[in-house]
This record gives structure tokens, C-alpha cells and sequence, in this order.
């Protein structure tokens, strides 16, 4: 069992619980999910559990926490229901830190399609700004496309002719501060993300801010989808 107390566990956020169980199911070599309930019931430990069914319901919450995530699973082998293994991606989350996994769990759910197979991979191995630079140049590809610009027009003065009142990507029938205000995001994103990436050595030491680049380029992503929808007549 883990090593907290009842009024311990219930104050833990449900991942950090969870991570903490999926420690003890590992290092007790737990096979039989309904065992490591049974063990916060019976209270083998001491520890408390036995006297507080709100904390043995935080237990069973933190092991649907980890199914849900993938870090445990249904046992192939075993007949039993309740038989279970801890996953591959279990067993590499147990070598990350809460903040870890819970970034890289962002970029699995929710990744744009067109940055997935070009970013998520480099994410998973830990390179994060090769994954910043890939995902803003992915970016800068499709601007260039949309915009129907030779190669020639790049970074920020790409995203200024492309966006800007009158150019090509600029929603003709917006209120000018919108306008206005795409241009800016789409150049202040090139340039704050993807431009030091790409001419100088920068590390993202935090794995949060690394994610929330790397979907900052998803949510662009996304709205060149609706720039695409637009061109082609297919929106209002």
C-alpha cells in the first residue's frame, strides 16, 4: 500500500494519487486490480483506510485515473475480470515526473492532425524544442500555401503580408482590430516561438510551457483550418 494516510490521500490531486498507486502496484507486483482495492479495505497497512470509505473511494478513483490514461489495462493473459498489467506507457510514466505526464498526455489527446505524426514523436522522446521548431514551421508551410507566396516570403514578414487588411488570408468581412489582432498573434507566435529555435540553442526546461507552445501552434493550426474553409466557400 502507499505510505499515506487516509486524510493524506483525499488531499492529493487524483493524478498525483494515481501515480502514487501505480508505484505499488508495480513494486508489490500487484496482478489483480480488485487485491489492491481489497488491500485499502482490509487495511493491511494500518494506516486507516479501513475505517474510511472516502479514502478507499479516492484508491478506486486513482485506479480509473490510470485506466483511463492507458497506464493499466485488462491482462491478456489471466481469465479473471479483474486481472490486469501495467502498460508500456505505464511503466515509462512511472520514469516522468506528475508534470510530464500530464504534458505529454496533452500532446497525445489533442494534437492537431497535421502536426501529430511530425511533432508528437519528438515530444515523447523528450526533444522539445526540435517539436516547437517542427510544429511553428508546419505552420509557417501552411501560411505559405494558403497564402499562395513563393518561398521566398518567410517568418514574420510572411505572416504580416498574408494576414494583414487586404492580403490574402485576412477575413475580408472581420472587424479591422480582428484583423488586426490575427496578423499580430499569427507573427508574435513565429516569432517569440519557432524564430529562437531556429537561430539559437533554447531550453524549454519546463515541460508545461513546452506543451502549451507546441499547442499554441495546434490552436493555429485550427484556425488555418477555418482560413481553408473560408477560401474554399465552404464557411459563411
Amino acid at each position: 500500500m502507499i505510505g499515506l494516510r487516509p486524510a493524506e490521500a483525499l488531499a492529493l490531486p487524483i493524478d498525483e494519487l494515481a501515480m502514487l498507486v501505480l508505484e505499488d502496484i508495480v513494486r508489490s507486483n500487484h496482478w489483480n486490480e480488485w487485491n489492491v482495492l481489497n488491500s485499502y479495505v482490509n487495511d493491511s497497512a494500518g494506516l486507516g483506510y479501513g475505517n474510511d470509505p472516502e479514502a478507499r473511494k479516492a484508491i478506486a478513483e486513482a485506479m480509473g485515473w490510470l485506466r483511463s490514461q492507458g497506464m493499466i489495462a485488462r491482462s491478456p493473459e489471466q481469465t479473471a475480470d479483474a486481472a490486469i498489467i501495467v502498460t508500456r506507457w505505464g511503466g515509462e510514466a512511472l520514469k516522468k515526473s506528475v508534470a510530464e505526464v500530464l504534458a505529454v498526455n496533452r500532446i497525445q489527446s489533442n494534437l492537431h492532425p497535421q502536426l501529430e505524426q511530425k511533432v508528437r514523436r519528438q515530444f515523447l522522446l523528450g526533444e522539445y524544442e526540435m517539436a516547437i521548431f517542427v510544429a511553428m514551421k508546419a505552420i509557417e508551410v501552411r501560411v505559405r500555401h494558403l497564402a499562395g507566396y513563393g518561398n521566398e516570403v518567410i517568418g514574420g514578414d510572411l505572416m504580416i503580408k498574408a494576414f494583414k487588411s487586404g492580403g490574402p488570408l485576412a477575413d475580408p468581412v472581420a472587424p479591422p482590430g480582428e484583423v488586426e489582432d490575427t496578423m499580430m498573434l499569427f507573427k508574435g507566435a513565429y516569432s517569440v516561438l519557432r524564430n529562437p529555435s531556429g537561430h539559437r540553442e533554447v531550453s524549454f526546461d519546463d515541460v508545461t510551457e513546452a506543451a502549451e507552445a507546441v499547442m499554441t501552434a495546434s490552436m493555429l493550426m485550427r484556425m488555418l483550418d477555418r482560413v481553408e474553409a473560408r477560401l474554399a466557400g465552404n464557411s459563411p
